[in-house]
């Protein structure tokens, strides 16, 4: 079976026993392609904490006694647009695919890693 196209839309959990493997990283299929930069700095920007749904959230189907952990969206936005598209709950709202994030978080070690050889070659 495939299907290629098409949005499906859940309200509930998804439990997947296999790989989950969407879009396409492949390079040949890119152009365009530019480095992130500065990106400890846009890190840096972000912060990661727990949290609950607020009234609205209930409103939308989620669970406010469940404890979460994630990220702003707007924080998010403001550094990575994107990793940001509308929430599929109701399009007023912000989503963030952590999964987009992940470039920023290599690149922002690779920007540490610079700062550390750099403090080695001083210290030396």
């Amino acid at each position: 079976n495939q299907s290629i196209g098409g949005t499906k839309t859940f309200t509930s959990s998804i439990i997947c026993n296999g790989d989950i493997t969407a879009f396409a990283s492949d390079e040949r299929l890119k152009e365009n392609i530019k480095p992130l930069e500065n990106a400890l700095d846009k890190v840096l920007a972000l912060s990661g904490f727990t949290y609950n749904f607020n009234e609205i959230g209930e409103s939308l189907g989620f669970d406010t006694t469940i404890t979460y952990v994630g990220v702003s969206a707007q924080q998010v936005q403001a550094v990575l647009p994107e990793a940001v598209k509308p929430a599929p709950a109701n399009e007023d709202y912000l989503t963030v695919q952590y999964e987009k994030i992940v470039p920023l978080l290599i690149e922002a070690i690779k920007e540490l890693k610079a700062e550390i050889d750099e403090l080695k070659k001083i210290n030396n």
